[in-house]
């Protein structure tokens, strides 16, 4: 025969049990749900869109492509700690528009029969808060038909 617990005896130690753990599930409960964010990290981004008509385009004979130089709002945090993408959009809006990342090289083929490449790009630099967009030919020869107008977008993460 074994060792019988009376009922009374029973009700305590059930009811002691469950106060246990009732208090320890509040407690973790409690923990898991602070208001304490420091662990959390925001990610923040800013979207610049920039239209360069065909006649912002200068020559830059130093680096043989076309330059044009925009303002942009840009501080030492986002440039060291950030991260800064271009984009170009190409085709017709609400039509067969598409936005591509540059840099961006095409390959176009001219009436007679020749072709060329150009890579459209950018560079930027927070000490003058100021972005060049560039057209720049593979063969480096001033084509004035190369400057045309496009749509450009940065996007600051940070």
């Amino acid at each position: 025969m074994g060792f019988k617990i009376p009922n009374i005896m029973k009700r305590k130690l059930f009811s002691s049990l469950f106060a246990g753990l009732l208090f320890l599930g509040i407690g973790f409960f409690a923990s898991s749900c602070s208001d304490n964010n420091d662990d959390i990290i925001e990610t923040k981004w800013d979207i610049q869109d920039y239209e360069v008509r065909a006649s912002d385009w200068s020559w830059n004979p130093a680096f043989e492509r076309w330059e044009s130089v925009q303002r942009m709002d840009i501080d030492e945090f986002i440039y060291e700690r950030g991260a800064v993408i271009g984009y170009v959009f190409l085709g017709t809006q609400n039509q067969d528009e598409v936005q591509t990342q540059l840099p961006y090289t095409r390959r176009a083929y001219v009436d007679d029969g020749t072709f060329f490449t150009e890579t459209l790009g950018y560079e930027y630099s927070f000490l003058t808060n100021k972005v060049t967009f560039y057209i720049e030919p593979a063969d480096g020869i001033q084509d004035p038909v190369a400057r045309v107008g496009y749509v450009f977008r940065l996007v600051l993460i940070w």
